[in-house]
């Protein structure tokens, strides 16, 4: 397998944060929750074995010191050592404690940093996997990358040509990071000053309630969940945070800059963008339509292209600086990221029901909060500073901002907990004419901007070959459908449609139709990840 021959800037300055701040863990991960017979532990480790020559990211960590460090392989860590489980007393607050108790363990010290724990003995025929690693040497997206490696059946991307970008685009991205780490003074209360103690707990929230908000305004559904964050906020900082009331709170999110031929590699190839939350916006519509315009840019092909062309060049001391202004009292943001997967996950036979996430909370920081979309449920991971004072009640202000999000006409409300059910899909927004909505136009549009094939090509007459359209922009296509209107495609239904217009008319009814949405048990497992952010 082919592994970056240095370490990005990120990896770095993570590597060397974890060396001059060793009491700050830098633990993520992710707790799949399965349905059916526990396995035997020597099962799990030969299965994991299995897939180690194939996945560079259990083999391989820094080594060396600070900004020096480089790339070391271990081809056979020891996963007696790394593959271990828990039994617990029945009850599944034995559970929510032993994966609080998770979060917080150290990670192995020497080769690798990442372990799995099999947790089981809670409840009968359910048990779960908790997959930890160490942020230097896995991001958000490549952690689901080993995901798929190891639960699911995805092949793996094709390589696509990256768009131009112009200068603006290079200077708005220089422009965004500066203005990501400019003085904001609204954590560094000196009464109440940070103390790096953190708080863990999350919220599930119904995927379709933040898709469709989001949608409706021309958004998506991470443009829903940092809505809903943003409406959360608002009502603390009212109740317990002067400092930051009646004011957008800064925060950057996380971009996921990885390329298609980097699927398998170790390291971090994401980068920040500022995402200011409207706390100050009093309606609901009101947070949604200034976080869809915040984020805009961030999704545009074109300023990834210039955000990763600038990850590249900029040394390692320098990102080292930016990253160090960012973690001072009087420049901290809250971090935010969101990831989504569309395709089932199993081990075995078993389905994964519901992904949480976790992640850690770097210095001088009020907040970090990760969400994961899968099952047609939402996973919010909140972690905060204990020294602020009612902040770890998020997760129930988070389900009260769900349910101020507007609803679409017709569509009922669907409760904040999700059951433990097998794998389906969520219903598509309630009674809504999606033949007018998919057209020529849209398709193309999808197929330009996100799946960044030329315009001129696509044409109705046009055969999916003429028109550039390769495996990777039918799996671009196919996910947009899901996550923008809760259409579900698969690839292989897609490519065989033999024109452009043929492929429009093929959308177009399926979109019509109720059972294009609850077809996803009878399919084989696959894996997909939003490319937009970590």
């Amino acid at each position: 397998m082919t592994v970056p021959l240095r370490p990005t800037p990120m990896d770095l300055t993570m590597h060397d944060m974890a060396q001059v701040h060793p009491s700050i863990s830098q633990t993520i991960g992710v707790i799949l929750h399965l349905e059916g017979t526990t396995p035997a532990l020597s099962e799990l480790r030969r299965h994991v074995a299995s897939h180690l020559e194939s996945e560079p990211r259990l083999t391989h960590y820094l080594r060396g010191p600070g900004l020096k460090a480089r790339w070391h392989h271990d081809p056979t860590p020891d996963l007696n050592h790394r593959v271990r489980e828990q039994h617990l007393p029945s009850g599944e607050q034995h559970l929510e404690t032993a994966l609080t108790g998770l979060v917080a363990h150290p990670l192995p010290d020497t080769g690798p940093l990442w372990d799995i724990w099999l947790l089981a003995g809670y409840a009968p025929e359910r048990y779960a996997i908790c997959l930890r690693a160490h942020h230097s040497t896995q991001d958000g997206m490549g952690l689901l990358g080993t995901l798929t490696t190891l639960f699911g059946t995805a092949p793996a991307p094709t390589t696509q040509p990256a768009p131009r970008a112009g200068a603006g685009a290079y200077l708005g991205t220089v422009r965004s990071m500066l203005t990501a780490s400019a003085t904001n003074n609204v954590w560094n209360d000196t009464a109440l000053p940070l103390t790096g103690h953190r708080d863990i707990s999350w919220a599930h929230v119904p995927t379709q309630r933040l898709r469709q908000a989001a949608t409706a305004r021309g958004g998506d559904t991470n443009d829903g969940f940092l809505a809903t964050l943003s409406g959360a906020l608002r009502t603390w900082t009212s109740q317990s945070w002067p400092r930051g009331a009646d004011r957008p709170l800064p925060a950057i999110t996380m971009v996921n800059l990885r390329r298609a031929e980097e699927h398998d590699r170790p390291g971090n190839y994401c980068t920040f963008t500022p995402a200011p939350l409207p706390c100050h916006e009093p309606t609901a519509d009101g947070r949604l339509d200034h976080i869809i315009a915040a984020t805009r840019t961030a999704k545009d092909p074109t300023r990834h292209k210039a955000m990763r062309s600038v990850m590249d060049l900029v040394p390692a001391r320098a990102f080292q600086a930016l990253a160090t202004r960012l973690t001072t009292p009087d420049r901290a943001t809250i971090t935010t990221s969101y990831l989504a997967i569309h395709r089932p996950l199993r081990y075995k036979q078993d389905p994964v029901t519901r992904i949480q996430p976790f992640n850690w909370l770097p210095r001088h920081q009020p907040a970090s909060i990760v969400a994961c979309s899968y099952n047609g449920t939402t996973s919010v991971c909140f972690v905060t500073d204990a020294a602020l004072p009612g902040l770890n009640q998020l997760p129930s202000l988070f389900h009260d901002a769900v349910d101020e999000l507007p609803h679409p006409l017709n569509d009922p409300q669907v409760p904040g907990q999700p059951p433990h059910t097998g794998v389906t899909l969520p219903a598509p927004a309630a009674d809504r004419n999606t033949t007018t909505v998919i057209d020529f136009a849209l398709i193309k549009d999808i197929l330009v901007q996100q799946g960044n094939l030329p315009a001129a090509p696509i044409t109705p007459r046009a055969t999916q070959a003429q028109a550039g359209i390769d495996s990777l922009a039918v799996a671009l296509l196919s996910m947009n459908l899901e996550d923008r209107m809760g259409v579900v495609i698969t690839e292989h239904e897609l490519a065989t449609a033999p024109t452009v217009g043929d492929l429009v008319n093929l959308v177009a009814q399926r979109a019509a139709s109720p059972s294009t949405t609850r077809a996803r048990e009878s399919r084989a497992p696959a894996h997909r990840q939003i490319d937009h952010t970590q």
